[in-house]
């Protein structure tokens, strides 16, 4: 008899909170190096934030969109949105300022986001 292992999505979802929060940390952590090493200059700060949450919205979407079993591309989507919404607030909470320059960094994070929903939920082929 086959054995089963029970789904349990509360565990997914923490698993996911906590990837996304140290895939951001580890992206912040070398756009800082890279800037530390003068190999990017201190005026490209918005355009390392943008590909770094890019790059973490399109990572985590995609997961949740291989791992889900319905509705894979809006799950992926809703994923998206609530990295974008925490990032809002941890900004807002950690360092009270406001959102100046903050439509680069929503099409960053929407745009990887779709592009990993897609990715993830296309359909897959066997291969013979």
């Amino acid at each position: 008899m086959k054995k089963t292992r029970k789904q349990r999505p509360g565990l997914f979802w923490l698993f996911e909170l906590v990837l996304a929060a140290v895939l951001t940390l580890g992206v912040c952590l070398a756009g800082a190096k890279l800037m530390l090493a003068q190999v990017v200059p201190e005026e490209r700060v918005q355009l390392l934030a943008c590909i770094g949450t890019g790059l973490v919205s399109f990572l985590v979407s995609m997961l949740t969109a291989l791992r889900t079993t319905q509705k894979k591309f809006l799950w992926a989507l809703l994923t998206s949105g609530c990295y974008l919404a925490g990032l809002l607030l941890s900004n807002l909470l950690f360092f009270g300022e406001g959102f100046g320059q903050i439509i680069p960094n929503i099409a960053a994070i929407m745009g990887g986001g779709i592009l990993g929903a897609l990715l993830g939920a296309g359909k897959r082929r066997k291969i013979a």
